[in-house]
C-alpha cells in the first residue's frame, strides 16, 4: 500500500492522492513534550483553544484522528512524506518521524519541492502543479536506517545549542537547529529564519 503524509490541505487539493493522511498542525509554537500521545494532543489542544480559539472538539476531529491514522498505517507500506524545505515544516516533519517509525516495518520516503528557479525556496510546494508533483514524487529520496536514528533523535533535541552538518535530506539542517533556538528566545519572528512571511506574521511570542 502507498500512502501520502502531506504537510497541509492545500497540496491535497492539487496531488489528489489516493490514501491521503493530512498533518494539519503547527508545532513549531506551542508546548511539544508530554509523556504520551494522548498527553500531548491534551496540552496541544488547549494551546490552541488558548491561542486560536480552536475548539478540542475541532483539534480531534481535524488534526488527532490524522495523527491516529498515521499509527494505524499498515505493516510493510511505502509511506511517501512531502515537507517543504521551511522550518516550520521541519518541526512538523520530525513528529510525525517519531510516531510513524514505531513501525520498523514502513518504507520511507521524503518528498521535497523542486529546487527550480521558478520556485521560491521557502514557499515549498506553492506553486507547483500536478506535473511539476508529479517530478517532485519521482525524485523522492528514501529515508534509510541512518537517517531515520538522525531524524529521531533531532526532535528531542529542539531548542538546544547543537552543531550538526547539514545532510542530505534535510540541506538546511544546521540553519534550522540554529533558527528555532534563535526564534524561541528572541521577541520577534523573523522571516528569514526560514519562514513564508504569512508565518512569520503568524508566529508570535
Amino acid at each position: 500500500m502507498k500512502v501520502h503524509i502531506l504537510n497541509g490541505d492545500c497540496l491535497q487539493s492539487i496531488l489528489q492522492a489516493e490514501n491521503a493522511i493530512i498533518m494539519r498542525e503547527m508545532l513549531i509554537e506551542g508546548p511539544l513534550k508530554a509523556a504520551s500521545f494522548e498527553a500531548f494532543y491534551r496540552q496541544r489542544a488547549r494551546y490552541l483553544e488558548k491561542t486560536l480559539a480552536v475548539s478540542t472538539d475541532e483539534y480531534v476531529k481535524k488534526t488527532v484522528t490524522e495523527f491516529e491514522k498515521m499509527q494505524q498505517i499498515p505493516d510493510h507500506s511505502e509511506v511517501h512524506l512531502w515537507f517543504d524545505y521551511d522550518l516550520f515544516c521541519f518541526v512538523n516533519l520530525l513528529y510525525v518521524i517519531q510516531l510513524i517509525s514505531q513501525n520498523k516495518t514502513l518504507k520511507l520516503f521524503l518528498v521535497r519541492p523542486l529546487r527550480d528557479p521558478k520556485f521560491r525556496i521557502w514557499r515549498g510546494f506553492d506553486g507547483h502543479r500536478q506535473a511539476d508533483l508529479r517530478k517532485a514524487l519521482s525524485m523522492r529520496k528514501k529515508i534509510g536506517s541512518g537517517d531515520l536514528h538522525l531524524l529521531k533523535s533531532l526532535w528531542n533535541r529542539l531548542g538546544k545549542k547543537i552543531e550538526l552538518p547539514d545532510h542530505v535530506l534535510v540541506p538546511f539542517l544546521s540553519k534550522h537547529l540554529n533558527d528555532y533556538c534563535s526564534w524561541q528566545n528572541s521577541s520577534e519572528v523573523k522571516a528569514r529564519w526560514g519562514l513564508t512571511g504569512e508565518q512569520a506574521a503568524r508566529i508570535k511570542k
